[in-house]
């Protein structure tokens, strides 16, 4: 396993400059490549083993993939000798923290609701009203719950802890949301990319992925209601929706102002924790300097 750990700040917690805790054991950029195309080949396998149980079942072969996708990197990371919790930065972080994703994950979600008003709603291939109940329990674990974490470990844990060893923060957040981005499809690709900055500097911030995870399934558990409702909603009332873009553009500029705040307290929580003597799994240093006179 390829580690990395030349930015790490020693025993203080902190980055060079004291912006971020440090990294330890930072998988390199080529582990994190390799790990994410062996997560790629074992969602691809049990998505082909899946057709050929669940042939007519869309919502059991997105749980598939997303499934195959961490295990694949997890037993990559593993098989590797690498720490799994670590490489994905599942790390601990203050509670106060949580609170802050969750506001987050809101402004998130007026910033989609703003695109869709001057974009136009997303294009689906899946159409919810004619699942059958377990077929829509199997989307909604899949949606709300695996994969916000699959995607936020993989993404912006592994892939984007990698390119902070290399790269200055802001670079590695935005190659990260590239691939994330792309993967949600060309027509919303420039609004995940968007999405993907706020999130990919919480990350970095905490140097966990835990907060970003909050903000991803808030994001998804809105948007899977909004399908299972989408039938009954008038897709005229989406289009008039479009004749208002001033309206939008202002929510837009609202969502940036509220999201810059809320990443700026967010930092000034990171920051206080480290000066009372937190580590980066949130927990309080004791005992480093007891017993020393």
């Amino acid at each position: 396993m390829e580690l990395d750990s030349s930015r790490s700040g020693g025993q203080n917690g902190t980055t060079r400059g004291g912006s971020a805790p440090a990294r330890r054991n930072a998988v390199g950029i080529r582990a994190a490549v390799v790990a994410l195309f062996v997560g790629l080949g074992v969602a691809a396998v049990l998505a082909g083993a899946g057709s050929l149980v669940f042939s007519d079942s869309l919502a059991i072969l997105l749980l598939l993939v997303e499934l195959g996708l961490l295990a694949g990197v997890v037993l990559y990371l593993a098989a590797s000798g690498c720490r799994v919790s670590e490489a994905l930065r599942l790390r601990r972080v203050p509670p106060g923290t949580y609170v802050l994703a969750v506001k987050l994950g809101l402004a998130l979600l007026l910033a989609n609701a703003a695109a869709t008003a001057l974009l136009g709603p997303p294009v689906y291939d899946i159409e919810l009203g004619t699942l059958r109940l377990w077929e829509r329990l199997a989307f909604a674990v899949a949606v709300v719950l695996v994969a916000p974490i699959a995607e936020e470990s993989i993404f912006r844990g592994l892939l984007q802890g990698a390119l902070e060893s290399r790269l200055r923060p802001w670079l590695a957040i935005s190659v990260t949301a590239v691939p994330f981005a792309l993967m949600h499809g060309p027509q919303p690709a420039v609004f995940f990319f968007l999405w993907s900055l706020p999130v990919g500097w919480v990350a970095w911030r905490t140097q966990s992925v835990r907060p970003v995870i909050v903000v991803h399934a808030i994001n998804n558990l809105v948007g899977a209601v909004g399908l299972f409702l989408a039938g009954r909603i008038d897709p005229d009332s989406l289009e008039a929706s479009a004749g208002v873009p001033w309206l939008a553009i202002f929510l837009l500029l609202v969502v940036v102002l509220w999201s810059v705040r809320l990443c700026q307290r967010l930092g000034e929580i990171v920051a206080g924790e480290t000066r009372i003597g937190m580590d980066s799994y949130g927990r309080a240093r004791g005992g480093e300097n007891h017993g020393r006179h």
